[in-house]
């Protein structure tokens, strides 16, 4: 059986005989649920395309798509199959509505919306509407509607189904943050969020010929921005417990694909590489995108990270204060973050007026597309905010922290593998050729920094960033209490018993003298204590102090 890689067309999928996992059963809860309009939101590629695909054939009255139900779970819900074939339905998706200015996304568009209305041209004929409506229908079709007749344009396709069938509409709208966030990402936000509102709210708010309408997106943007207004509005986040188990596969149906392809072997391997994930009560989701590709290819490695629209994610990575970037080593460490997340989002918002990043916001951004996963959830009883123990879900999304952070310090012209061979300065205790290449690194960095009163964050950050790309050999903690204080950095050898403590000054004086000041704070307050509990009797205690473009060393 072949293996549907990238085909997103429900039909096309049972009709060639693809291996196909089933979702059905979404159809009767999203019949039992008591909602008109709903939102869920999912990371890109987790099979939300597919199950609207789907979702519009068992619903469609164009004709009868029942036999592509034969054999699935559906078929065994009375309750859903009185509704199979029934309803006209709209289904559009904006995934293709992303480009570098507002002109160009507004003739996209325009297009899409114009190709809907060339699936129901046939209205053209129907003798139940009128002929200002054929007209305006026309003018859709041809591309020549005011920005005014686009707002309006589901709104209207809508009633004119409804008029011609005689039968409310489904309306779904796939992907529908994507121009939302190019708009963000390319600077014309403002007048994306602007129309998307006034046709959105338009065709959901009140709209008296809809039977159901269904979203999906990513993020759940600010009902501010969007959705204004629009009360009957129920959103589902990857926080909250319903249709937690279709969208991604579950651990039964991957083992039963890998069975199916006779690759039980593998099992550990696609769960260290794409598992991870937790949606609601649903512990132990995997990404289906990767799944697919492995069973396919046969190789583990990052798959869903390179389809993947990565730009605005890695625009707050490599933006993101000092701080925020010893957060990420942590998470590159293995290490948890415990945030407060921020789930209704007006990217506008992300940074706020003096230019600072609103940390909870940004979080709830990486959280919802997918690069990292709640741990532990639970809702913060002063801001009504959840709280979130967040940790990467696996192996594919750290490779893509780790190849932000190696093209960030080639930004500075810094090659990747003079980060191990700095380490084994260190760990020979060769303090001379370190500081000199050390010091020829902080040249280059300091010609694209100016480290002002932050200096010393912005410099350990940076040895973070390096280090971070490490971490499958090394151990590399920071800021952990150990002894009587804090240290600044350890490294531990995963292969190797043996360890570097590093400790930093930012000298305004003589850097020889602040870095034995730094070295003997590591001896006065004990922080080997820790490593020598683990059994680790190898440890180099490294002062270091940062004055501009150089560094000065004392090495015990």
């Amino acid at each position: 059986m072949l293996l549907p890689s990238g085909i997103e067309d429900f039909k096309d999928i049972i009709e060639g005989n693809y291996y196909y996992i089933d979702k059905t059963g979404l159809i009767g809860d999203l019949l039992r649920d008591g909602a008109n309009v709903i939102l869920i939101t999912r990371p890109r590629r987790f099979g939300k395309s597919l199950n609207f695909s789907m979702i519009k054939y068992f619903f469609s009255k164009e004709r009868d798509y029942s036999y592509l139900f034969k054999g699935l779970k559906i078929e065994k819900d009375p309750l859903a199959l009185e509704y199979m074939n029934k309803y006209p339905v709209i289904h559009i998706t904006f995934k293709d509505a992303k480009t570098s200015s507002w002109e160009e996304t507004y003739d996209v568009l325009k297009s899409i919306i114009s190709k809907e209305y060339d699936k129901h041209s046939y209205l053209l004929e129907s003798e139940k509407l009128r002929e200002h409506h054929k007209k305006y229908i026309v003018k859709i079709l041809e591309r020549r509607g005011e920005p005014v007749d686009y707002r309006e344009s589901l709104y209207n396709l809508t009633y004119f189904l409804e008029t011609h069938f005689g039968k409310k509409v489904i309306l779904l709208i796939d992907e529908y943050d994507v121009p939302i966030e190019s708009g963000y990402v390319n600077g014309y936000y403002e007048k994306v969020v602007d129309f998307m509102r006034g046709m959105l709210t338009a065709a959901l708010k009140g709209n008296t010929s809809l039977f159901k309408g269904l979203l999906t997106g990513v993020y759940r943007v600010a009902k501010e921005d969007i959705f204004s207004g629009l009360n009957n509005l129920v959103i589902y986040t990857i926080l909250d417990d319903f249709y937690s188990h279709y969208f991604g596969f579950t651990t039964e149906e991957v083992k039963k694909m890998l069975f199916d392809f006779n690759m039980e072997d593998r099992y550990e391997e696609i769960k260290e590489w794409y598992d991870g994930y937790s949606f609601g009560s649903a512990k132990s989701i995997y990404n289906p995108w990767s799944v697919i590709e492995f069973v396919r290819r046969k190789v583990a490695q990052a798959y869903w990270i390179n389809t993947s629209g990565n730009d605005l994610i890695r625009e707050l990575i490599l933006k993101s204060p000092s701080h925020v970037k010893q957060k990420i080593e942590k998470l590159l460490s293995g290490e948890g973050l415990t945030e407060m997340i921020e789930s209704t989002c007006a990217l506008r918002d992300l940074r706020y007026e003096n230019g600072s990043i609103n940390e909870s916001a940004m979080w709830g951004l990486f959280l919802f597309g997918g690069y990292l996963t709640p741990k532990s959830k639970k809702i913060d009883s002063t801001f009504g905010q959840w709280v979130c123990e967040l940790f990467p879900p696996n192996k594919e999304v750290l490779a893509f922290y780790r190849t932000t952070i190696i093209n960030w310090l080639k930004g500075f012209g810094f090659e990747y593998g003079k980060i191990g061979q700095l380490l084994e300065y260190l760990f020979q205790r060769d303090g001379k050729t370190f500081e000199r290449e050390f010091s020829d690194i902080l040249t280059k960095v300091a010609s694209y920094h100016m480290f002002g009163d932050e200096a010393e964050r912005v410099y350990q950050a940076f040895v973070l960033g390096m280090l971070s790309v490490l971490t499958e050999r090394f151990e590399v903690k920071s800021e952990r209490e150990s002894g009587f204080g804090r240290y600044d950095v350890v490294i531990i050898d995963r292969k190797a018993p043996r360890a570097i403590i590093m400790e930093f000054k930012v000298s305004e004086g003589d850097p020889a003298n602040d870095a034995q000041k730094a070295l003997e704070q590591i001896e006065s307050r004990k922080y080997e204590a820790d490593l020598r509990d683990r059994g680790i009797e190898n440890i180099v205690k490294a002062g270091i102090a940062f004055k501009g473009k150089s560094c000065s060393y004392r090495i015990a």
